[in-house]
């Protein structure tokens, strides 16, 4: 009975330690870097890779900011949109992202530094570059069976009030 008792005691402290492993934590330089900027898309300069496609924002996208709320209960994506909408555009990143929400909760895997958004294709996941104050989000599908080339996402942090 004992070493049933201990057998039993061994395999929950394996499985509880095994999900705290697993927990999907955002590093707090990466969540402070995030946090700290209002992030606007801009048209890069850095060469890319032959494999790979940069998006260039269109005009009704380049007056838009977004940030990153990172909290306990949920981490939200925030669009803040400029004057000029997007309309019926389904080639840009707000329409790509958010459709017609202001807000899209994400996860984020330390291991493979990308984010998940709610909701989205399970292949789908934005890869995620910080260098100081520009960000590059990756657009990468796993499907096996689809062929999509990834798609590079310029953009320009300008520090935000509760920063300065």
């Amino acid at each position: 009975m004992n070493k049933l008792f201990t057998g039993s005691f061994a395999i929950l402290f394996l499985l509880t330690s095994c999900s705290k492993e697993n927990e999907v934590t955002v590093p707090m330089d990466v969540q402070k870097q995030l946090e700290s900027f209002e992030w606007s898309p801009i048209v890069s300069a850095k060469g890319t890779a032959n494999e790979q496609l940069k998006h260039k924002p269109k005009d009704c996208e380049k007056d838009n900011v977004y940030t990153f709320t990172f909290a306990e209960s949920a981490n939200k994506f925030t669009v803040n949109r400029g004057k000029e909408l997007c309309g019926d555009d389904k080639l840009t990143f707000e329409s790509l992202i958010f459709s017609e929400q202001q807000h899209r909760g994400f996860t984020y895997d330390k291991g493979k530094k990308s984010i998940k958004f709610a909701d989205s294709d399970p292949y789908q996941s934005y890869e995620v570059q910080l260098d100081a104050d520009q960000l590059i989000l990756i657009s990468r599908n796993n499907n096996p069976l689809a062929y999509v080339l990834p798609i590079e996402y310029y953009f320009q942090g300008k520090r935000t009030a509760a920063t300065k």
